[in-house]
């Protein structure tokens, strides 16, 4: 955005030179004006001739219309009125101009404020680290004897942008899904929350495309089994694991990525189609798969 020109200070040093060079010349022309009135006044007047002066009392004389007209020439009031109103005029229009360029030049600056934050923002964007989570089924699901469900899942994290994630951090969870309570996306925020505060952070770094693995044997809590099962007479492990990392940019941020995973049976006679899981019963590895929540699958900051 160009800057407006500011209007020039010289008309209204002009205009002020105008106005006492005007008054000056007006001064001297009344004051020479009345002199020469004074002479011819004297010329005409005869010697006055010797009194006696009794009492004397001093009065100033009357200004006549003549004289107040030579001291004041009829085109010394308009010409000083209108130099003066020049110089408020060019006056106001130099202080308008000046608020005009200095608005023009705040503009300029946020502007250019914003660009700058902008363009840092997606340098960071295209640079920093971001973080995928894969899974894969290392176990079959089987019961402990107070009826908990166990399975062990491997985690393979990988680091998919263009800088080394510092600071890495993966923390897995399983709970029982079940109406109304334990919401699987709240409870991933949740542990997202507890990941991104947690110290120490033993994962160490993830250079960029560099895989990193970690196995976790998974316990499902046999009370919330039941309960689920007394509501409709199955159940579904919901898998949740989130990564907490730092960028090389700032290493007071924190970002995170954060999976929910549903824990399902295949039906053997209907490929494709996915089950819950029924109290007790042991599933094989190979009949077991996790699946994307349907809703709020990846969370990624």
């Amino acid at each position: 955005m160009k800057n407006k020109r500011r209007v020039p200070i010289w008309p209204l040093v002009a205009a002020f030179t105008l106005l006492v060079v005007v008054t000056s010349e007006a001064n001297r022309t009344g004051k020479h004006k009345s002199r020469k009135s004074e002479d011819e006044e004297q010329e005409r007047t005869p010697p006055p001739t010797p009194l006696m002066i009794l009492n004397t009392t001093v009065m100033d004389a009357p200004v006549s219309d003549e004289s107040r007209r030579a001291a004041a020439p009829w085109w010394k009031g308009p010409l000083q009125a209108s130099a003066a109103a020049i110089a408020v005029g060019l006056l106001i229009v130099n202080l308008s101009q000046s608020r005009a360029t200095s608005r023009a030049t705040q503009q300029v600056s946020s502007a250019a404020k914003s660009t700058a934050e902008a363009t840092a923002r997606q340098f960071e964007l295209s640079q920093r680290p971001w973080i995928s989570i894969d899974t894969s089924i290392e176990s079959p699901l089987t019961f402990t004897a107070e009826g908990a469900a166990q399975v062990s899942v491997n985690f393979i994290i990988r680091n998919v942008g263009n800088t080394p994630a510092k600071g890495l951090s993966v923390q897995p969870k399983i709970l029982i899904a079940s109406r109304g309570e334990q919401d699987p996306v709240m409870q991933r925020s949740k542990v997202c929350e507890e990941n991104r505060t947690r110290e120490p952070e033993t994962d160490g770094t993830l250079f960029p495309k560099v895989e990193f693995t970690k196995s976790v044997t998974f316990v499902a809590d046999a009370w919330d089994i039941v309960k689920e099962l007394n509501r409709t007479g199955s159940f579904s492990p919901v898998v949740i694991v989130c990564a907490s990392y730092r960028s090389t940019f700032d290493d007071s941020a924190r970002y995170t990525t954060g999976v929910i995973y549903y824990l399902r049976r295949i039906d053997p006679s209907h490929p494709g189609v996915y089950l819950r899981m029924k109290d007790r019963v042991e599933v094989p590895r190979d009949s077991l798969v996790l699946k994307y929540d349907p809703i709020g699958a990846i969370a990624a900051n």
